[in-house]
Parts: structure tokens; sequence; C-alpha cells
């Protein structure tokens, strides 16, 4: 069905600009200081973005008074839910003694968490940093040195961050997911970054037998985020651990989303594959900013200053690079997780797909051509994420970053712009259609959103052309 969405559009802004007022004054004079009125694209959607006060479990209160279910969550990151109480009094009780700022000196808190992870995650060695851009960074270049070679692989859609190694194919979409997406690089970063097709093992073949003896490193995530929430299939992740086995290129996992998502630890020991780097973000910060790279020892050493080799890699650290309120919220939030992954997973997993399926049910009710993504049985029943694509036909099933970002599939301005602003007006923050599900979501809540889903998609058909 098709809408008239630049009326719908502005019905929508107008009823959003009635209930923010006080958001829409603070983000005029933000605008004046900050670039676009932020840090941070992602958060600054049309026609402006509420301001929050206060934030707990499943919901946010924003300075008009407005309280949302939120399914952001902190970048995807807070699976316990908003200020999680177990952080929240950890941290609290750590201030009160006179800790948890930086003093610039290891701690043993940072010893526990490497533990915890590497225990998980089952590699050899770990090193913090403070964002999942540096530890992609880290990661590509602790294969480029090892390998002594110079081309890294990423499959089109694949986000790594804003790193020099990985600013090629991720969204602009111009006869494939194959552009250069950021200025101020060396001309030769596009030639040093081979794209290839996400869960296409022909394309992968190809690939790596014209670049094969050049490339260092594969760098991809197992589950793809923002390239359309979409698991690897697990043939295709075997052919891409025997390839780079073949090729002695290092594979990077980079599960700064997928880590400690779907159950405590990363989503390679439920595809039973075993990368040569690991990287992980989000989730083992427990809401403070915290990154990692992990993986075997003769890549790790590499960033051994005390070891002299021409491979040494300037992986030091930064001012905050395991900072101690960071460590104690990590081993704390790590720990409840590990602890009670049988009773969190299984619930937020269900709840999942639950929404994945009612989604498509009632947007076809009324009409709309809907796929939902984040969930694959084959790989594993417990996935709490759920992305929403308005297809202009019906399509089986989104395999590829190619098909969710092609404007001549999917409705990217009815999903972004007009389901989002819709689902506000309704109470409800979502991103990339909907988001993931914590373990604060109540039952009830979720079904609260399925039923604005439906008053939404009802409220559409008053729009149709």
């Amino acid at each position: 069905m098709s809408v008239d969405k630049d009326k719908l559009l502005r019905d929508l802004i107008k009823r959003y600009r009635q209930t923010h007022k006080k958001s829409e004054a603070l983000f005029k004079k933000a605008s004046q200081l900050q670039i676009k009125g932020g840090s941070h694209n992602l958060r600054l959607f049309t026609p402006f973005p509420f301001y929050d006060v206060h934030s707990s479990g499943s919901t946010v209160t924003d300075i008009d008074g407005n309280t949302y279910i939120d399914f952001w969550q902190g970048h995807f990151g807070n699976i316990l839910g908003h200020n999680p109480r177990i952080v929240v009094e950890a941290l609290t009780d750590w201030f009160q003694k006179g800790q948890g700022l930086a003093t610039g000196f290891p701690g043993n808190l940072q010893m526990e968490l490497a533990e915890l992870i590497l225990k998980q995650i089952g590699t050899d060695k770990i090193r913090f940093t403070t964002s999942g851009t540096l530890s992609t960074m880290y990661a590509t270049m602790l294969a480029r040195a090892f390998t002594k070679r110079e081309l890294v692989m990423k499959v089109g859609g694949g986000w790594h961050g804003a790193q020099p190694f990985a600013l090629k194919g991720i969204t602009a979409f111009r006869n494939g997911l194959n552009q250069m997406e950021s200025a101020g690089l060396f001309p030769e970063h596009d030639s040093s970054i081979i794209i290839t097709t996400f869960n296409d093992s022909e394309d992968l073949k190809e690939k790596f037998k014209k670049f094969g003896e050049r490339i260092a490193c594969l760098i991809i995530e197992p589950f793809i985020g923002a390239g359309g929430f979409i698991f690897a299939k697990r043939e295709y992740l075997e052919k891409v651990r025997e390839l780079t086995h073949q090729y002695e290129a290092v594979l990077i996992f980079d599960e700064v989303v997928s880590g400690f998502r779907f159950h405590a630890g990363g989503v390679q020991s439920i595809y039973g594959i075993k990368p040569d780097l690991s990287v992980f973000g989000k989730a083992i910060g427990g809401g403070m900013p915290l990154s990692a790279v992990a993986g075997k020892n003769e890549l790790m050493e590499l960033c051994n200053p005390d070891i002299e080799s021409d491979r040494n890699v300037k992986f030091e650290g930064g001012t905050y690079s395991a900072h101690p309120a960071t460590m104690l919220a990590g081993v704390t939030f790590i720990k409840y997780l590990i602890k009670h992954e049988k009773e969190i997973y299984p619930k937020i997993g269900r709840l999942g797909a639950k929404v994945r399926k009612e989604i498509e049910e009632i947007f076809s009710t009324y009409g709309f051509q809907v796929k939902c993504t984040g969930g694959d049985n084959t790989v594993t029943e417990n996935s709490s994420v759920v992305g929403v694509h308005f297809t202009k036909e019906k399509v089986a099933q989104i395999n590829y970053p190619e098909e969710a970002w092609n404007p001549g599939i999917c409705d990217f301005q009815l999903r972004e712009k007009i389901f989002k602003l819709s689902m506000l007006n309704e109470g409800f923050h979502v991103f990339h259609g909907y988001g993931a599900i914590s373990t604060a979501h109540t039952e009830e809540e979720i079904q609260a959103s399925l039923d604005a889903v439906e008053r939404i998609a009802k409220k559409w058909t008053k729009y149709r052309l």
C-alpha cells in the first residue's frame, strides 16, 4: 500500500511539536553550539530529539514530562534496562568510599573482568579501551602487522566504527555497497578495503581467489547490526573460517553488537566458530564506555612494548582505558549475566520472536508489506533484537545488507522518519523499526507496543494514495 508520506510526516511532526516544546527550545540552542545539535548522528532524528531527564528500567522520561517505553536501550547495550540497580548500587557504594574516578594506575578489577570475558569466549588475551571504533581499528592494525599484508576485507553493510580501515561500503547504496563514505582519508584507503557480500559464499571465494595473498584480515559481524539485523548463515560463516585459514588471513569477529546479547558470551560460541581476534563493546561495560580486543597470544603480543619487533603495534591505551568505574560496572554486569543466563536470554528471546511475528501480521492485515529481521532459529532462539523493514514488494526473507539498504526494496523514510515518529507519538521509542528488548520490559509493555503498532497501521490507511 502506498501512502501520502509527505502529508503523514507533516501531521506527525505537528503533533510531536505540541508535546515537546521544551525539547525543541533546547535543540535550537544546542544547534548553535554543536554540529546538528549533538555529538552522535543517530540520536538526532526528525524533527528534533527529545531530551531525557530520567531513565529507569524500560522507560525514559523527557524534559517535557513525556515518558516512553524505550527499545533503543543505550545503543542496544542495556540488556537489564536503564540504570540497573545492581550496577547503580555498586558504583554508588564505590564513589561514597572515595573510589571510582580515574587515577592512572592499574587496578585488580580489570584483571577480574579480563578473566570473566576470556573464560566466556575461550581465547588467550584481552586489552581494554573505550569505544568499539578504537577496538576495531586496533584489531585491524594487529592483523596487518601480523601478516605484513595491506588489504582489509569487510562485508558491504558492515559497520565497524568511524576508523580508516572500515569507512567503505556501509550505507551509501549506489549499485551496491562499495563506496568510500568519508572524506579526509588517504586516497589509497579505497583500494586497501575490499568489499564482499554478507552471506554470499561464492562472492567470498571469488574475492579470496583474486586478492587472497594480499588480504591481511576479514573483519565481520557474525550478527550484522546496522546492515539490517541479520545473522550470518552457518554454512557461510564456516566458509569464512575455512578461507581465512587457507589464505592465512586473520579472522576478526566484531561482536560489539552481538557480544553478550544472545547469551553470556560471544555469538561465536553459538556457531562453534573461533576467530583469531574478537572485538567487544556495548554490553560488557554495563552502561559505561568500554570495549575490548581479545584473541590469540601471537596476535595480541604484538602490542607488547617489551617485545622488539618490526611488527609492534602502538596499541598503548588512552587516559580512560580500563577506567576504574567502568571496570566495576563491567564486572558487576557480566557476573550477573553469567549467573542468570538461563533466565535472561530465553525470556527476552521469546519476546523478540513474538514481536517479529506479530508486527509482520499486523501490517499485513492493513495492506502493508513488512519483513522483520533479527531472528534465526537455526542459530539461536534467544534473539531479543527486532528490525522492521517496509518492503516495496513482498519478500520471504532479508539475507543481505544489500537488500536492507536498497531503496528499490526497502522504504527508509517510512521506517526511520514516519514509523519512528508514529511510535514516539504513541509513547514508544524505537530504533531501526523497533530495537532490542531488555529484561526490564514486561509482557504488558511488549503487548502495549504491539497495540500501538496496530493503531498506527490503521491510521496510515487514512493516508492511502
